[in-house]
């Protein structure tokens, strides 16, 4: 590994699951359990934090594998 991304393949699998997972909880939350505005404001920025986390593990992932960024 070059420096990018100090993890090994299962460790960063386990970490992209429990996000994808922790995504899931608060899509769930936003539909089911959501009260007041406050509450889906909070629950809305969660999301996007939590998608653009995961986004970027994978990008560092994909650049430290192939020495390129994906943009996706």
């Amino acid at each position: 590994m070059s420096g990018g991304f100090p993890y090994d393949f299962h460790t960063v699998e386990a970490i992209k699951n429990k996000i994808s997972k922790q995504i899931a909880d608060v899509k769930e939350h936003i539909c089911y359990g959501v009260e007041t505005e406050s509450q889906l404001m909070y629950a809305r920025g969660r999301l996007s934090g939590l998608e653009t986390l995961l986004q970027d593990i994978k990008n560092l992932h994909k650049e430290d594998n192939d020495g390129t960024i994906d943009k996706t």
